[in-house]
């Protein structure tokens, strides 16, 4: 197999999930955030709020973090106060200049008081924060939701948007999301995590140092499931045909249009949360239907046992260019065929297994792609197989309409993370020489790769 493409930040644990296992990320992990291991989590110092708010705010911050603490540590009310602090943490970040890691540590405090459980993320243990408040460097801390019948409240309805700065005073977008319908409240009330958000969070990112745009998105609750998904975009203006988005630990992405970026642009997918939950569940759909526009959407999940994914509650998106599939039998057809032994049968037919992995130069998997496999005699003339043609994978090569299609789906080999096309049992219907041609296409991308086999089928009795 090819090299895998890895991140910097990140780690990874076993989770059930059906014969799927994601990239493993690398090995630095974050701090863990467990209110419950100091005496009164709600009481924590006025001076953390001094620290970061000005004058003026004080007071009103601090009555909110009083009206927090009477409410007791883990309760709706706690919460309700707790992201109100939380969405005045991120407007200040984005009007005037403050000091990051102050709101970092208030924002640590805020959590402890909010909820119960222990919140984890991969980053730096002191302020983890800090890089989403700092604004001019491309940093995002807003909290959505918290509406009423799934309407959003009052200036918590919009596109979250990570955006630098010029020394020209120009903002440049570097990535957002946004639900892919409806509102904010609607696609956060699906949590069912103990603690519920209420159709509330924070959702926060940053840039990544990279070579290219590498941004991270996460969330407070870190485990979160977004219902319907999140459109998430990375804005680099590459519109080539080759320029996919790469999420970490899952792999190549299917390409969405979006407007996300006050363009269409050429890198984009759609999310369901953050957390070993929401991951198992995003890889599932990502190698399966979840995908907009048509015709790649459904809502299967696939579940089971033997899988690994990350239980880091964020996700790392950059991009990959990928011009070529690379193709790879698992279960080739047979050298030589024999038709059925049925002295009544005049149309000889034999059934084999067929499958082949797919996966980008840089050898990492690749979701919302389709797989076809193709006969054709000596001369080049389409034979017809018997087997499986998924109605959402219609892209058929050199259109033959009786070529077979499945969806790419995830799974191992040799713990490796692959893109498998498995057509299952595959049957010929004609005897002679035939090739049997597989390939996969990424729908309105540049990427494509094919792979070949020769057989002879040879009658019934020789």
């Amino acid at each position: 197999m090819a090299r895998r493409w890895l991140y910097s930040v990140a780690a990874s644990a076993t989770l059930a999930l059906a014969a799927c296992s994601e990239r493993e990320p690398g090995s630095t992990t974050g701090p863990q955030f467990a209110p419950g291991g100091r005496p009164d989590p709600c009481g924590f110092s006025n001076s953390l709020i001094s620290n970061y708010f000005p004058t003026s705010l004080q007071g009103t911050i601090i009555t909110l973090k009083q009206s927090m603490a009477n409410a007791g540590q883990g309760t709706t009310t706690a919460r309700t106060f707790g992201f109100e602090i939380m969405d005045s943490i991120g407007s200040l970040s984005r009007t005037a200049t403050v000091d990051p890691s102050a709101g970092s540590a208030l924002t640590v405090a805020l959590i402890g008081c909010m909820f119960t459980e222990t919140f984890t993320y991969p980053t730096n243990a002191a302020f983890p924060f800090a890089s989403a408040l700092s604004n001019a460097d491309g940093g995002a801390y807003y909290v959505r939701g918290g509406g009423i019948n799934g309407v959003d409240a009052e200036g918590r309805n919009t596109t979250v948007l990570g955006r630098t700065k010029s020394l020209l005073g120009v903002e440049t977008n570097l990535s957002g999301i946004k639900p892919s319908s409806g509102s904010w409240t609607t696609m956060l009330s699906s949590d069912e995590l103990d603690e519920r958000s209420e159709g509330r969070a924070l959702i926060y990112g940053y840039s990544v140092p990279n070579p290219t745009l590498l941004y991270e998105w996460a969330s407070v609750p870190s485990a979160i499931t977004f219902s319907p998904e999140a459109e998430v975009s990375v804005c680099d203006d590459d519109l080539s045909a080759t320029a996919m988005i790469d999420e970490e630990a899952v792999g190549v992405l299917a390409y969405v249009n979006s407007n996300i970026c006050s363009e269409t642009q050429s890198l984009t997918l759609i999310e369901r949360g953050w957390g070993p939950k929401a991951l198992a569940a995003r890889v599932g759909q990502m190698f399966a239907k979840a995908f907009i526009p048509t015709p790649l959407q459904a809502t299967a999940v696939i579940t089971g046992t033997g899988g690994k994914t990350s239980t880091l509650p964020k996700s790392e998106f950059g991009k990959q260019s990928v011009a070529t599939l690379l193709l790879e039998w698992i279960d080739m057809p047979p050298a030589v065929i024999k038709g059925t032994d049925d002295p009544n049968t005049t149309n000889p037919q034999t059934e084999f297994p067929v499958s082949f992995t797919v996966e980008t130069e840089a050898g990492d998997p690749i979701a919302g792609t389709c797989g076809y496999l193709a006969g054709g005699n000596n001369n080049g003339t389409p034979t017809a197989l018997t087997g499986p043609q998924d109605p959402n994978c219609t892209d058929y090569p050199n259109g033959d309409i009786t070529a077979l299609s499945v969806q790419l789906a995830p799974g191992t080999i040799g713990g490796e993370a692959v893109s498998i096309a498995d057509f299952g049992q595959v049957g010929v219907t004609k005897t002679g020489g035939i090739v049997f041609t597989g390939t996969a296409d990424v729908l309105d991308r540049d990427g494509f790769g094919s792979i070949s086999f020769k057989s002879n089928v040879k009658p019934a009795g020789k």
